[in-house]
């Protein structure tokens, strides 16, 4: 899916109320970023509070996380592996090299040939 110096960009910046609590960095929509490491975590936890008011985790789908060199976060507190706490792949896309987006760009509207049907008319 993703490599290690892989750019990415944003595409999903909407957290859940309780990620603001453990999270000190957050990716914004549309801006880039730069892989630092992909690993398999949690997503999606379910919490239970328990009779002495603590906060647990009882639950959690897998998912592929991503760390990104443009983001620090602290350690997953509920984890019993020290791990920083990730974001899903799914909230990012990979960006085009930069050749590929000026061909892409040049296919769609080649200002040449624009110009040469404006001059043949």
């Amino acid at each position: 899916m993703f490599q290690t110096g892989q750019k990415v960009v944003c595409i999903n910046d909407e957290f859940a109320p309780w990620v603001y609590d453990l999270y000190r960095a957050l990716p914004k929509k549309d801006h880039t970023y730069t892989i630092r490491s992909v690993a398999i975590g949690r997503s999606n936890p379910k919490f239970q509070v328990n009779d002495d008011a603590e906060i647990k985790m009882t639950d959690a789908d897998f998912d592929v996380l991503v760390l990104l060199e443009e983001l620090i976060n602290p350690e997953d507190p509920h984890s019993s592996v020290r791990q920083e706490l990730g974001f899903r792949g799914e909230r990012f896309a990979p960006m085009l090299s930069e050749d590929v987006e000026e061909e892409a760009e040049a296919w769609v509207d080649p200002p040449q040939r624009r110009e040469r049907e404006l001059v043949d008319v």
